[in-house]
């Protein structure tokens, strides 16, 4: 046994080594320790095809077939496949173990010879045994005996022709006439039929075929399968012309005649038999003739289909998805290439790359899925979106690297070319992965209203993807999506800010008996059209997304603020106690839902101190549930101990002293006679709030010891180490205050989203009547009611202004000029579709029914024409970065093209050298 690699055995040596000795159990031992049967030499020959090719070798074909190997591998050097190398060992052991397996290529050629060709064409005296049982596994297997080979001899033309196995000859004749696709007649002139005449003529023979008008479909697919393709050219043509002429022959009669021939000249790689067929116009190709074709992996066939003018694809026919699962196979034949199917496939205007399967999966889904990382960034390149959610709600993006997608992204900011400091120079940020394009005919506008939000949701949710909001691609695009939907936050806003102010003001006035009658019925005014414009909102929201917005802890806090709201404003004939209790209630949720409508603000430092609010909380909560269980004991250790002594201390004190009794009652919230007030006091003490004076030890050590074991465990360890987790998380969102205003903006435009969409894209029936689905629309995507070609222009020479592209393909809602109708209602002003015929506009309000200097969304972000500096800065980063990358390659290239030109020249020196030597040796 060959040893190296520091005394290691190598795996493969051991593998050849075993086949070499015929040594089956190390062979077995080989595999199982990572050896590679399929793994060719310096000779371009693998360990598999010295096993097919030598005799006796079944067992060990057998073993590689079981480890990774296929039944139809193909030598792509020498094009010589499995059965090819098995029929050459003329051992039926070895071919035997390859027909154990279904879908065997029987008719593989090989320098112009099928296996039985070439079994009966070295067919002799010493093998005509062996090669006789290789014959009838072949024939049994399906193999044609009706294959030519260059001569245009058939296997039994080889068999009568050889006077070398006279012993046998005639059993192998017999075994040939057996097979009732015999053909005799076909080639040389029927020399086959007259060979066996002269030789036999008490065989029975097959019926003689008839030429000419007697082509059938049975007889064109043999011919097919024979690989004789000039001879089916013209027997189809014969056939066709033949067929023409009947009158019975409706269009329906040839489909079904010509569709067989088709999809055996698409298995078999036949491209002139093909074309043939498609000719005559005769058949209609459909998404199964496609599905055949990535299936064989025949581009050839799949890039005539496609050009093919009635090509009519079904809904859902997962072309990329079925060719995507093929790539990394090895090819079947060599007409089979998966990745030039994959290519024509994406360049194909028919082919949706966003199509989904009965899944709901996409072509990106396969791809993350098969690991193929050349597929998912060719998707991407081509413009497959990234949130395109499967029946389970799996998002592509979930299995991705995120340096694969950050990178993607990088490539997705470019310029338009110009010098980096004129005012001209433009930074293109394309959105192509982050919306949806359907096609026109797709018929889902009218019942879909497309949610854009949901892969960057899903980044903000996930570490891993979380520091990809601060990209300048998804920050950009968060600034779009703010850009049309905040004109609904800032109407909220600012009708909650006055309900909350009428309200709480309404209340302290009302329960306070002001003699401003006036002002506190002005402010219960207010406060009535506030609850109604909530009652309005709460209803809206529940007609266009019942499921979602009903489960939601926010639905459930405004339904109990608006209850509370109503039984606060209105008079009431119950008492004040409850009253009060109401008010004091909807005071709380009052302020509790506009301190979370402040935190959304887009302003850095209120969602900062939101964020830190939540985290700290949060933090809080879940330690102290935890925790919890030691206030409980301590709290019952206190009542049994010092709640005792005041009982025994009731007892002491005469029934007539009832000063004592006051005083007692007075002071029992410091004396834990009653389980909840113990309770409540252990949990003000563990904030440090003893007021020990006040307890009574009694003189007992087991009252001294717990008292300090709890100031020790519960006050110093306890509280310090909460106080510390709230440092903790303080500290880290601080330190990544950017991302945290990311990820607010992100929660706030997803919730709108969601409530605009409902459950799983399908809006309510409001949203799907108009004027209402158009204004959500409009407010909601921004593919393709506002930008139609998906990307924008950053003039970062010229006050960081955006500029959207508009043409005369689609329609935006623009304001009128005067003039043009009386009304002053809005009209559509045109948009662009395509790259090159983009004009450009600044970006505008989303509803320019204003002044154009009166912007909603400028009050706390400047001009709505401009975006911040941090993504402008970003978008120079990246493009600066992508700009050394490509020189660096250059410089690269440039060294390997010199280096390997100092190799040539020392090599034709050296050449020059040598021939000296030999001129001066002469």
């Amino acid at each position: 046994m060959d040893l190296n690699n520091c005394g290691f055995i190598d795996p493969q040596a051991q593998l050849s080594a075993a086949l070499e000795k015929h040594d089956l159990r190390e062979f077995h031992t080989a595999l199982e320790m990572g050896a590679r049967p399929n793994l060719q030499d310096e000779r371009h020959i693998s360990i598999y095809e010295k096993a097919l090719s030598k005799p006796n070798c079944g067992q060990f074909i057998e073993a590689c077939l079981s480890h990774g190997c296929n039944v139809n591998y193909i030598n792509q050097k020498l094009n010589k496949a499995a059965i090819n190398y098995a029929a050459d060992s003329r051992d039926p052991g070895n071919v035997k173990a390859l027909l154990r397996h279904s879908g065997v290529q029987v008719d593989r050629k090989y320098g112009n010879l099928t296996p039985l060709n070439s079994l009966a064409k070295n067919l002799n005296a010493e093998n005509v045994n062996q090669v006789r049982e290789c014959m009838e596994l072949l024939l049994d297997y399906g193999a044609s005996p009706n294959v030519v080979d260059q001569g245009e001899m058939t296997p039994l033309h080889h068999v009568l022709r050889n006077n070398k196995i006279k012993s046998i000859k005639q059993e192998l004749i017999l075994l040939f006439l057996a097979q009732t696709k015999l053909d005799i007649d076909s080639y040389r002139n029927g020399q086959v039929r007259q060979m066996l005449e002269q030789q036999y003529p008490d065989f029975q023979l097959p019926e003689k075929r008839e030429s000419g008008p007697q082509i059938d479909v049975e007889r064109l697919m043999r011919t097919l399968r024979d690989g004789d393709e000039q001879q089916f050219e013209q027997q189809f043509g014969e056939y066709h012309l033949n067929q023409s002429g009947l009158a019975d022959n409706s269009k329906n009669t040839q489909q079904e005649q010509y569709s067989p021939l088709l999809m055996e000249s698409i298995k078999r790689g036949k491209q002139r038999a093909l074309e043939a067929i498609m000719a005559t116009d005769a058949i209609r190709i459909d998404s199964s003739h496609l599905e055949l074709s990535i299936i064989w992996g025949n581009w050839r066939a799949l890039d005539k289909l496609l050009k093919d003018s009635n090509l009519k694809l079904k809904p859902n026919s997962s072309l990329l998805n079925s060719v995507i699962g093929r790539l990394n196979e090895p090819p079947l034949d060599d007409f089979c290439d998966y990745q030039r199917c994959f290519e024509l496939l994406l360049a194909s205007d028919l082919v949706d790359i966003n199509e989904k399967d009965a899944g709901g999966k996409v072509p990106l889904h396969y791809a993350v899925k098969y690991r193929n990382q050349k597929a998912i960034e060719t998707l991407l390149r081509h413009g497959a979106y990234i949130g395109a959610k499967s029946v389970f709600q799996d998002l592509p993006i979930q299995d991705m690297a995120p340096e694969l997608l950050e990178e993607h992204f990088d490539s997705c900011i470019t310029t338009n070319g110009q010098k980096p400091g004129v005012e001209g120079f433009e930074i293109m940020i394309n959105y192509k992965n982050l919306m949806r394009q359907e096609k026109p005919d797709s018929g889902k506008n009218l019942q879909y209203l497309h949610d854009e939000m949901s892969p960057i949701a899903y980044m903000a949710e996930t570490k891993e993807f979380r520091h990809l909001l601060q990209h300048p691609l998804i920050s950009s695009f968060l600034f779009l999506k703010w850009h049309r939907l905040s004109v609904i936050f800032y109407l909220n806003f600012l009708l909650y800010t006055l309900f909350t102010i009428c309200i709480i003001t309404h209340t302290l006035l009302k329960f306070h008996e002001s003699e401003h009658k006036a002002l506190t019925a002005l402010f219960g005014l207010g406060s009535w059209i506030g609850i109604i414009y909530l009652l309005i909102r709460e209803f809206i929201q529940f007609v266009m997304s019942p499921v979602f917005h009903f489960w939601s802890i926010t639905n459930v806090m405004e339904v109990t603020l608006i209850i509370l709201s109503i039984f606060t404003c209105m008079e009431a004939s119950y008492d004040k106690e409850t009253q009060r209790v109401l008010a004091v209630f909807t005071i709380l949720l009052v302020a509790l839902e506009f301190c979370l409508l402040v935190g959304s603000l887009p302003v850095l430092s209120i969602s900062t101190h939101m964020l830190m609010l939540r985290a700290v909380s949060s933090s809080f909560i879940k330690s102290f549930a935890l925790y919890s269980i030691f206030v409980l004991t301590f709290s019952l250790c206190f009542y049994i101990l010092f709640g005792k002594q005041e009982e025994d201390a009731k007892e002491a004190t005469p029934s007539g002293q009832k000063g004592g009794e006051d005083e007692a009652d007075d002071d029992r919230f410091n004396t834990f006679s009653v389980p909840m007030e113990a309770l409540i006091k252990t949990i003000v003490m563990l904030t440090g709030e003893f007021d020990a004076g006040s307890l009574k030890f009694g003189g007992s050590p087991y009252t001294y010891f717990i008292f300090l074991l709890f100031v020790f465990f519960m006050t110093i360890v306890l509280f310090n180490l909460l106080n510390g987790l709230a440092v903790s998380d303080t500290q880290a969102i601080k330190a990544q205050a950017e991302l945290n205003g990311a990820i607010c903006r992100t929660n706030l435009l997803t919730r709108y989203e969601r409530v605009l969409t409902g459950r799983h894209g399908r809006a309510g029936f409001i949203v799907q009547t108009e004027p209402f689905r158009s204004i959500c629309r409009r407010l909601l995507n921004i593919y393709p009611n506002y930008i139609t070609i998906r990307q924008i222009y950053i003039l970062p020479n010229n006050g960081n202004k955006v500029l959207i592209p508009i043409t005369d393909d689609s329609y935006e809602l623009q304001p009128l000029k005067s003039g043009q109708n009386g009304n002053g209602l809005a009209n559509f002003q045109p948009l662009a579709t395509n790259p090159s015929q983009a004009q450009k506009k600044l970006l505008d309000p989303p509803l320019q029914l204003m002044p154009s200097n009166c912007c909603c969304c400028s009050l706390l972000s400047g001009k709505c024409s401009q975006i911040d500096n941090r993504t402008v800065k970003l978008a120079l980063a990246v493009i600066d970065k992508k700009s050394t990358t490509e020189i660096k390659q250059q410089r690269e290239q440039m060294t390997e093209r010199r280096l390997l030109h100092i190799e040539q020249q020392l090599e034709h020196l050296l050449q020059l050298m040598q021939q000296q030597q030999q001129q001066q040796q002469q």
